[in-house]
């Protein structure tokens, strides 16, 4: 059962990559994001990589604002 009712399926986030990180740097991720007002370190380091105009090139691995 999902947490969040979502209403665009395309929104549902079902994929999970892991980053190993220190304790120190996880704890840096948590203070920046709470800092920046993001409820989550998920969101912040989406925002942070992840513009929200562009979409993923899968073949060229590199982001594109192009539709």
């Amino acid at each position: 059962m999902p947490r969040h009712k979502q209403s665009d399926p395309t929104s549902i986030k079902t994929q999970v990559i892991r980053l190993r990180v220190t304790e120190a740097e996880a704890e840096k991720f948590r203070s920046r994001a709470a800092e920046s007002g993001y409820k989550t370190v998920s969101e912040y380091i989406r925002s942070r990589c992840i513009p929200d105009d562009s979409i993923l090139d899968t073949d060229a691995g590199k982001q594109s604002s192009e539709v």
